[in-house]
Parts: C-alpha cells; sequence; structure tokens
C-alpha cells in the first residue's frame, strides 16, 4: 500500500503548473524544485523522525534563500548510523508519484554503500512538467550531534508539513570539513550565507567541527593549508556558476571576504 506523502494543494496537470509557472527560476528549475519538495515529504512521512535533511535544499525551503539543489540530503537519525533498505526508499520515491500528472523514477542503480545511500537519477516527468533529474542521499557515516530543528515547509504545493532540519551551526561545521575535502563552488556560498546568520556563533561551530573533522582521512596536520589552497580553486568559477545556482550569494570576493577571516580559529587542530 502506498505511503501517504503530504496533502497536496493542486489536483490536476494544470493547477501543477500554474503554481510552476509562478515560481522563480526558469522551468527545469521550478520542477526541479518541486520534485526535490515533494520527496522531502514523501520520505519525511514514510520514514518519521528519522531523517534529518541537511543542504542546500534546507536553505531554500527552512531558510528562504534562494538557492537551488539538485538532491535532497539527510542524515539518518533514530537510529543513528543505520541503513536504510534501498529497494523501500526507491519505493517510497516512486509511490510520490501521481497517475496522469507526475512520475517519479528512479532510472539507475542506487549507490547503497557502508556509509550511505544515493538513489541517483530519479527522473521527474509528466505531460506538462520539463523533464528532470534529482537525487536522494541519506548519510548514515555519523549521527546527528545537535537536536535538529522542527521547521514547517510545504508551500505553494502542499499544504504545510513537518521535517526535521539540520541546524545552521552544525550544517555549517559539515560545509566547512567539505572545504578541506574539495572544490565545489556552492560550498563556499552556502557558508557564507549561514556565517551571516547573527544566530550562527563561531564558539558552536567550533564545537562540532570538532567531531566533524574526525572522518576528514588526511588527518589534522595540514587542514588550513587544504582549505586555503581550494578555497583558491573555487575561485576559478565561482562568479560563472553561483548567480544561476544561488542568485542570493555573495560574489567569490564578498563570500571569501565573510568567510576567510573567521575560518581559521574554526578549524579543529
Amino acid at each position: 500500500m502506498a505511503s501517504l506523502g503530504p496533502k497536496r494543494q493542486w489536483g490536476t496537470d494544470f493547477q501543477l503548473d500554474d503554481l510552476l509557472k509562478e515560481m522563480p527560476g526558469n522551468p527545469e528549475f521550478a520542477t526541479r524544485d518541486f520534485g526535490l519538495l515533494t520527496l522531502a515529504g514523501q520520505l519525511s512521512t514514510r520514514f518519521p523522525r528519522q531523517l534529518v535533511l541537511k543542504g542546500g535544499f534546507v536553505l531554500r525551503h527552512v531558510h528562504k534563500i534562494l538557492r537551488f539543489s539538485k538532491d535532497v540530503d539527510s542524515t539518518r537519525t533514530e537510529p543513528a548510523k543505520q541503513p536504510l533498505d534501498a529497494v523501500v526508499v526507491e519505493a517510497a520515491i516512486r509511490e510520490a508519484s501521481v497517475k496522469n500528472v507526475v512520475q517519479f523514477e528512479p532510472t539507475t542503480v542506487s549507490k547503497d554503500g557502508k556509509y550511505r545511500l544515493n538513489v541517483g537519477n530519479v527522473r521527474v516527468t509528466g505531460p506538462l512538467l520539463a523533464s528532470v533529474f534529482i537525487e536522494v542521499e541519506v548519510s548514515y557515516r555519523e549521527a546527528v550531534i545537535d537536536s535538529p530543528d522542527l521547521a514547517m515547509i510545504g508551500e505553494p504545493f502542499y499544504e504545510p508539513f513537518e521535517i526535521l532540519a539540520m541546524s545552521v551551526p552544525e550544517m555549517s561545521a559539515e560545509k566547512l570539513r567539505t572545504l578541506a575535502q574539495r572544490t565545489r563552488p556552492t560550498d563556499l556560498a552556502d557558508l557564507s550565507m549561514m556565517l551571516l546568520n547573527t544566530d550562527v556563533r563561531d564558539a558552536d561551530i567550533f564545537r562540532l567541527a570538532v567531531f566533524k573533522f574526525e572522518l576528514v582521512a588526511e588527518g589534522a596536520g595540514n587542514r588550513v593549508e587544504r582549505i586555503k589552497r581550494n578555497l583558491e580553486q573555487i575561485g576559478n568559477d565561482y562568479d560563472d556558476v553561483i548567480p544561476s545556482v544561488c542568485p542570493d550569494a555573495p560574489s567569490y570576493r564578498a563570500a571569501m571576504d565573510i568567510v576567510w577571516p573567521r575560518i581559521e580559529p574554526l578549524i579543529p587542530s
């Protein structure tokens, strides 16, 4: 039996199309945003109080930052560090489909590893929809440290429904860690916008980063140097990439002015 998802505020494909036309961004962005919101509601209902959502999706729908994402990213909690069955997750994704309006279909084999489940290339299609692909990722490599925030999201497609969202300090600590591991422009953009939040204290980020950085395989010896090198590389295409993905984000230079003066004291030695 299909699991219940969030209550729709549309019925026909024409009603859904009207809502999509009111969304920011081009039709592909709008459809992707709708798809991610749908799956966030579906999975939060199917696995109640088990998934703590995070990343660009949370910045967009909880913190109202115009940040377009391609995946619903989460960490499993209650029980923490416990895998989900990929077959069950894929079935829940398909159950979000509405006949003759929208279909959700994983099109590649899910990456079901020891530490995470990635359901990539979920095709979102419908008679009046731009065809797009989105992803679902569930991490169980580590537990959520601080209590997640309860947030109500869903508008304009659904009546508000509850999700668990990772706290901004904990998301900031995770983004700080990713800067030591890769060179993705959105990591700098996201961190800069979170650090602009006056409620985010450096002491909290540092406390959380101590735990987050335990998983960095390269060790502690040259963390500052690695992050500095990665930030410099990010600058090569940041201003070309970020405006279309996150119109609310600062420029590369402005983002660096926000992040770099604060970043070294936040990195655990």
